[in-house]
């Protein structure tokens, strides 16, 4: 099957011409006469470029324009496009970490999520788990020959603490004072702290009181 590149290199060889002079004549780049040889518009400028390049290349050569574009225009209605049109520059993705207004957005929107599930996780634990509790004084089977004790701790603020039944300020550093007669023998001292949510913790203390001889 004849094809327009093929018809006009044919008659340029027969003339013995080279692409050379037949730039130098009709002024179209050897480039663009190389690829209308090859059938290849890719290099051309544009389809339109290419139909008036392939009329002054035909009628140079002395052939039928006319019939040489009938061609021409079979060949481009059944080509793709891509093969048509001339290539462009690859563009180069630009860097996924570049800054934009959406990323922007997107990262501000990410550190609220981020801060409000902290928050929601933040209020299941005090929900679920137990409040802090320790007792300073006095430590486990201490034996004492006073009748009166200090109770000392520290317990999470907001919690309520009791000592044998009987509730005790916290502070607002979570600190806690208290004082406890004892009786002679072995003294359960039992402190509680209950948080807001109803959650316990227990500490049980036995202190032993020397009696006087």
């Amino acid at each position: 099957m004849k094809t327009v590149g093929g018809i006009l290199q044919e008659a340029r060889i027969a003339k013995k011409i080279s692409l050379a002079e037949v730039e130098r004549a009709t002024k179209i780049r050897v480039k663009f006469l190389e690829g209308i040889e090859k059938d290849d518009y890719t290099a051309l400028p544009s389809l339109s470029y290419a139909k008036g390049f392939v009329k002054n290349y035909a009628e140079y050569l002395g052939i039928d324009s006319a019939k040489v574009l009938a061609f021409f225009r079979r060949q481009t209605i059944d080509a793709p496009k891509s093969s048509l049109l001339p290539k462009t520059p690859t563009v180069v993705n630009k860097s996924f970490f570049q800054l934009t207004p959406g990323k922007f957005l997107a990262g501000i929107l990410i550190v609220l999520v981020l801060i409000f599930l902290g928050y929601l996780g933040l209020q299941y634990r005090k929900i679920t788990v137990s409040p802090s509790l320790l007792i300073e004084s006095p430590k486990n089977q201490l034996v004492t020959g006073e009748r009166r004790i200090d109770v000392l701790g520290k317990a999470d603020p907001d919690a309520t603490v009791t000592v044998n039944g009987i509730s005790v300020l916290v502070r607002g550093d979570g600190k806690f004072f208290d004082q406890i007669t004892l009786e002679p023998g072995v003294n359960k001292i039992t402190v509680i702290a209950t948080s807001r949510f109803g959650k316990i913790t227990t500490i049980v203390r036995e202190v032993g009181l020397q009696s006087g001889e």
